[in-house]
């Protein structure tokens, strides 16, 4: 194997040479040999007080960036802020400019913040804080020299004069005779005068308690003795020329009837000897525990029916419902008796245009003619329902015949939709299957609503649609009668 020749040798050593010095070249001047890492944020300031690009910014004395690009935007400086990807900021995050001493490299100082959300890349950082101006520094110093020497100036004319400096020596020892008296003064009675303060303030305390708590009946005492004594002022005289005599024929009265009030006070106290010893019907009740016995079961049976009497409601209903068939109306009047909240019964009377639907047949030109005339007729329902939450359900009399239903409340029963079947028997005239009837009741205002549907839906020939109004109340008077009804005893 040959040696190294000396030309190869050289080459080498000019390439590590030229490698190094390329190396320094972008380290010294801030090139990056990879992409740049972290992220941008933006801030404005309206002086940068001699800040460069690549400028190095700093959390808590410790390098978290640089200044990547300065650039001149509306009359402010606008820095491009580079950020190391660990360091988070958030919405309260502050830049400022500072030195590393009085004449050593200025560099930023960041302040990372605590508020959520935190800044993403691309954001602006709101909160600056501007480089202190040493020539407007300066100028502030200069004015505020002049003021003291003016004021100086005018100190001087005043008291500058011997007889100035004789009063102010006077005032002053003055000043301080009386501050030394005080102090003794406070000395002597600081604990009697700190009581007193404290008892004051308790006082004051509770006059203010005692006002805010009885603020109206104070106000309506007021009012009351203000009229009163109007009223006194006006008829005081008459007033007591009245109580005079009025306690004089007191006195004459008692004086005359004496011996009277004595023999009642006598028998008085003689009828409570004969109720103690059990005399009487009076005693009896007295002495008795079986009648008391009784009496208490007689009250508490009396509660037990005046709460059931107070638990049940009566609501009364009338509505009108316009039938698309046969195009005539229909009337119908309920009362719904409801002794527990989630237990009624309805009883109602109805007026039904198709109850009953009359069939004339004649013969005109040797052709039969057809006539149907409907008659309204009146029809009783009598349901009992029971509550399941929304839900009720209903079953019973439903004019005139069997009959089922449903209703669902929802909106705080301000809608009602219902659903009903009866007349399984198909006696309504033309029937083929069972009358169903589906509809929803509004409620517009608290006693009035409005309801529509399709009624009879089951059956082709009648069926139709409905519309209609009514008015429900509840009525307290219907409560009362059914408690006064007497009962029938059981076996």
């Amino acid at each position: 194997m040959k040696g190294i020749s000396t030309e190869l040798k050289v080459g080498s050593f000019a390439l590590i040479i030229i490698a190094l010095l390329t190396y320094m070249t972008f380290k010294v001047g801030g090139f990056e040999w990879v992409k740049k890492k972290g992220y941008i944020v933006y801030a404005e300031f309206k002086n940068i007080g001699g800040l460069d690009e690549k400028t190095r910014i700093k959390v808590a004395g410790v390098d978290a960036g640089t200044i990547e690009k300065i650039e001149l935007r509306n009359g402010k400086a606008r820095l491009t802020l580079r950020i190391n990807r660990n360091v988070a900021l958030y919405s309260d995050a502050s830049v400022g400019i500072k030195s590393t001493g009085l004449l050593g490299d200025k560099y930023m100082e960041l302040k990372i913040g605590s508020q959520p959300p935190p800044l993403k890349d691309g954001d602006t950082i709101k909160n600056v804080v501007e480089v202190v101006d040493i020539d407007d520094l300066v100028r502030n110093l200069t004015e505020v020299s002049t003021n003291i020497n003016n004021f100086a100036s005018a100190l001087n004319e005043s008291i500058g004069t011997p007889e100035g400096k004789a009063a102010l020596k006077e005032s002053i020892l003055n000043l301080k005779d009386i501050t030394a008296g005080l102090k003794d003064t406070i000395s002597v009675n600081d604990k009697k005068m700190r009581k007193a303060l404290d008892n004051i303030n308790n006082f004051i305390t509770s006059i203010h308690d005692l006002v805010e708590q009885n603020k109206e009946p104070l106000t309506a005492t007021i009012g009351n003795v203000k009229d009163f004594s109007a009223s006194l002022k006006k008829d005081g005289p008459d007033l007591v020329a009245n109580l005079g005599k009025a306690s004089q024929d007191l006195k004459t009265m008692i004086e005359e009837n004496r011996p009277s009030i004595k023999s009642a006070t006598a028998s008085i106290d003689t009828i409570s000897k004969k109720i103690a010893g059990g005399e009487g019907s009076l005693g009896k009740l007295v002495k008795d525990d079986r009648l008391y016995e009784s009496l208490n079961k007689a009250a508490e049976g009396v509660n037990k029916q005046l709460g059931a009497i107070d638990r049940f409601r009566t609501f009364i209903t009338f509505q009108t419902d316009y039938l698309t068939k046969p195009k005539d109306a229909k009337g119908q009047f309920y009362v719904t008796l409801q002794p527990k909240p989630d237990k009624y019964y309805i009883i109602g009377i109805v007026s039904d245009p198709v109850g009953q639907v009359k069939t004339t047949t004649t013969t005109t030109n040797g052709a039969a003619v057809t006539e149907e005339k409907v008659e309204k007729k009146i029809e009783f329902t009598a349901q009992f329902a029971k509550r399941f939450q929304d839900l009720a359900l209903r079953i019973g009399l439903t004019e005139n015949t069997f009959g089922a239903g449903a209703d669902y409340f929802f909106l705080k029963d301000k809608v009602k939709l219902s659903a009903d079947v009866w007349d399984f028997a198909k006696d309504e005239e033309g029937a083929k299957q069972p009358h169903v009837k589906v509809g929803v009741d509004y409620y517009v205002f608290k006693h009035v609503f409005l309801s529509a549907g399709g009624d009879n839906i089951l059956n082709k020939k009648r069926r139709g649609a409905y519309v209609g109004a009514g008015v429900r109340f509840e009525d307290e008077d219907f409560k009362y009668l059914f408690g006064t009804m007497p009962k029938i005893p059981g076996k």
